[in-house]
């Protein structure tokens, strides 16, 4: 199995996911938050090939934490999950989602973060 990385940019990600996602050769795999510490984060998109040999294939964007990171539901629809988890979980900004999805909604704090 091989993977490709897309790099691209919070402004033009729908666009790029939009040209390249196709409901009946894609699987959404999940949205990874890395946090790269000193507020950057890299934010990550994967995406697997139906067909073998299920090539996978990366977005990736870098950000300053705080951001409001754009939601690709209105392209993958089960895209809300893994960005509600990170919303929780990374205490990210992310377009639409709200926390409450793994965490109580008051829980103060963000686990995966470097920083807390």
């Amino acid at each position: 199995m091989s993977m490709k990385k897309i790099e691209t940019t919070l402004e033009t990600l729908k666009a790029d996911i939009g040209a390249f996602y196709k409901v009946d050769e894609h699987h959404f795999i999940v949205m990874n938050v890395v946090d790269l510490g000193g507020n950057q984060l890299d934010i990550q998109w994967f995406f697997s090939d139906y067909a073998q040999p299920c090539e996978v294939t990366m977005f990736t964007a870098k950000a300053d934490a705080g951001v409001q990171i754009p939601s690709i539901n209105s392209i993958v629809a089960s895209a809300w999950v893994a960005e509600a988890e990170l919303v929780d979980l990374m205490g990210v900004n992310i377009e639409n989602a709200q926390k409450g999805f793994v965490l109580e909604d008051d829980f103060e704090g963000s686990p995966l973060r470097k920083v807390k």
